[in-house]
């Protein structure tokens, strides 16, 4: 038997534990049998009332039969703890990788918290849990596996340049290089159409621009102001002024040697080193598979929002994450709304991924809720059908949300692709963002339709059965009065003919 979450495992091993621990106590405490006192007791006092004796003996005889033969079947299906259950049984599969580092129960913390034995489940609810169970996950399969790309923007968001280091020379390679670059490229505006036709028109934002790389007289040009670690000192290339014996440790490489990493480290891989290998290659394979982009074009991607990520973060808005030409431009863009774009930025994306996230531990605690008060709704019930129903369509309902998230989660790809068509739509925009370049309009519409897919689909459908579950009820309400008045009539009209047929005889 499936499970929807690696925690569900364990919930409902202790709900079914806490189940066979109250009716244990219901038993061995009398309560359980006053159900039985009760139906003996209401089917004499419920008959007699305004019946002849001899008519009302015979009637409340039956009905009393009928009743504890159904109590009786409500035990021994629902009430009874038989099936045994133990956690080997119990399995989850993470195919689709809805939960990301986990393949199976066992690759979890939650066994050394749950100090779990195995449980023993009525085979009413036993049967519930493999149909409900099944069900939900031949529906899925029928979906297939969403490319998850909500949770793929928000891992590139989280993405930090942490190395000291390497974040120092994203400073220094953005005063010395990019800065005087992007000025030069601002005045000049040079005759680049066919590059920014092929790596886009925001190239000349981004301090690893093809722009700037590939046209002469720009980072071919400038070179690093001072010596940068890694560098060999090269005499022809660097300052000659230095006295013989002085030479400075590490040499000054141009911007494009620096960038590449023609001599020394390049800063483009330092910038993608700083991302785990596994994040970076699953990010990666994911948007190359889902936009059908190279690899080269994802990565300078994914380095630009890095960057523009430790600029956002930059404590105080200086000089060095600024653009000196008066055009403006990202940098510019990020320093003027620092403090609003920090704010902003992980105010709608997280806080829905966290809600998905959430959502089936809820749904875990809620079936395990069920479980194990059930042995009290019966009793109360007098150990009726009605409420068994309820309850078997509350679990239907409950473990059938996860197949509606499935379905959120394949609206939410093909949301992403129609608000974000490309590879540089989609990876240079952040999820409600001020900073983004339609000011997160994009980001929040698909905000309010991720919390309407992941809330407002289980609440809808959960109404639905609702709706449905109380016009079965009434109608079967309406079936009782019209039997009733039924056998009401039948009497009466073999009561009328045989008045009929003495006045007859007379």
């Amino acid at each position: 038997m499936n499970v929807g979450h690696p925690l569900e495992a364990f919930t409902t091993i202790f709900g079914w534990m806490q189940f066979q621990n109250l009716w244990d106590i219901l038993v061995f405490s009398g309560i359980a049998f006053i159900p039985f006192l009760i139906i003996v007791i209401r089917a004499f006092v419920d008959n007699y009332t305004g019946q002849e004796a001899k008519a009302g003996s015979r009637k409340s005889v039956h009905m009393m039969e009928v009743e504890i033969v159904k109590a009786l079947s409500v035990v021994v299906l629902a009430a009874q703890p038989i099936w045994p259950l133990s956690l080997s049984e119990l399995e989850f599969e993470n195919a689709c990788n809805q939960t990301p580092g986990v393949s199976g129960i066992e690759d979890t913390t939650y066994s050394d918290a749950f100090d779990l034995t195995n449980a023993s489940v009525p085979v009413w609810w036993y049967g519930t849990m493999a149909i409900s169970k099944g069900i939900t996950g031949a529906a899925i399969a029928g979906i297939g596996c969403p490319e998850e790309m909500v949770r793929t923007r928000l891992t590139i968001d989280e993405q930090r340049i942490s190395d000291p280091e390497v974040a120092q020379n994203v400073q220094r390679f953005t005063n010395e290089c990019f800065i005087r670059s992007r000025s030069r490229f601002q005045r000049e505006r040079p005759d680049v159409d066919s590059l920014l036709a092929t790596h886009g028109t925001d190239d000349p934002e981004f301090i690893g621009s093809r722009v700037y790389l590939q046209t002469e007289g720009f980072y071919d040009r400038y070179r690093a102001e001072s010596p940068v670690h890694g560098f060999d000192y090269n005499p022809i290339r660097d300052d000659p002024d230095y006295n013989e014996g002085a030479e400075p440790p590490y040499g000054r490489p141009s911007c494009e040697d620096w960038w590449s990493g023609n001599g020394g480290p390049g800063l483009r891989q330092q910038i993608l080193d700083e991302m785990e290998t596994s994040t970076f290659e699953g990010i990666r394979d994911r948007v190359s598979g889902f936009f059908g982009t190279s690899d080269e074009e994802i990565e300078d991607r994914m380095i630009r929002r890095m960057v523009d990520q430790a600029a956002v973060n930059a404590p105080i808005a200086t000089s060095e994450l600024t653009n000196t030409d008066s055009g403006g431009g990202v940098f510019a863009t990020i320093a003027a709304g620092i403090g609003l774009g920090a704010q902003e930025m992980f105010s709608h994306g997280p806080m829905m991924l966290t809600i998905r996230e959430a959502a089936p531990i809820v749904q875990s605690f809620l079936l395990m809720g069920i479980y194990m008060l059930l042995p009290i709704l019966l009793v109360l019930s007098l150990y009726s059908w009605g409420p068994v129903f309820i309850a078997t369509a509350s679990i239907l309902t409950i473990t059938f949300w996860t197949y509606l998230w499935a379905i959120s989660r394949w609206l939410e790809d093909n949301m992403m692709a129609a608000l974000y068509p490309s590879t540089g739509s989609y990876m240079a925009s952040s999820f409600g963002s001020l900073l983004s370049a339609d000011g997160g309009t994009k980001a929040s519409i698909l905000s309010m339709a991720i919390g309407f897919l992941h809330i407002g689909l289980p609440v809808l459908f959960s109404m639905i059965v609702g709706w449905a579950g109380y016009k079965v009820a009434d109608s079967v309400a309406a079936g009782d009065k019209t039997t009733g008045s039924m056998a009401n009539a039948g009497p009466a009209a073999a009561s009328a003919a045989g008045r009929f047929a003495s006045r007859g005889k007379k």
